[in-house]
């Protein structure tokens, strides 16, 4: 709860923003104030929410600027960012991944599942053991991929970075075909 004293400061700011306390010719016109509260409201109340301590037991919120991107280990130039689990361990997982413009991924596959979401940009996606990028499929943002355990698949992106939303159950891997 805001102290006496803030909330004597924001009364002040309020009233002289809406001009009782101005200079004739000096005030501000009452849709600028309402803005002016409703963008420092809004921010306010975004970043309460990004905080929230309270949430039930069990339940994990992130926001898009609490993601954590960092470039993987196994992949030079994408970026991973964790949201549940660990891929690497025998547990439920769920990271995202951000391409970079021009990432080619060769036929490899999983030992297990493996669901993508496209966030943003566009991801192309091929099977079979050799890379034929005219046979690969766009996938726009929001398109779903669920790829089964084994399934030889191929990926790449062209001039754009694509996020996509990953999800399975580790340990994962990627395989490549010899």
């Amino acid at each position: 709860m805001p102290s006496p004293e803030l909330w004597r400061r924001r009364r002040e700011f309020i009233t002289v923003l809406w001009g009782s306390r101005r200079k004739k010719g000096t005030s501000m016109s009452r849709r600028t104030v309402i803005a002016i509260i409703f963008v420092a409201a809004s921010t306010w109340m975004f970043d309460l929410v990004a905080r929230a301590q309270d949430l039930p037991s069990g339940v994990k919120a992130i926001t898009p600027n609490q993601l954590k991107f960092s470039e993987s280990p196994r992949a030079p130039g994408v970026l991973t960012a964790p949201l549940f689990g660990v891929p690497s361990k025998a547990e439920y997982y769920v990271f995202r991944a951000k391409y970079p413009p021009n990432t080619v991924n060769g036929p490899h596959h999983h030992p297990g599942d493996e669901e993508l979401t496209v966030i943003s940009g566009t991801l192309y996606i091929g099977h079979g053991t050799s890379m034929d990028r005219d046979k690969a499929v766009a996938y726009p943002p929001g398109s779903y991929i669920k790829e089964p355990a084994g399934a030889v698949h191929y990926l790449f992106t062209k001039n754009e970075i694509v996020e996509v939303e990953i999800r399975g159950i580790g340990p994962r891997e990627n395989i490549y075909l010899k």
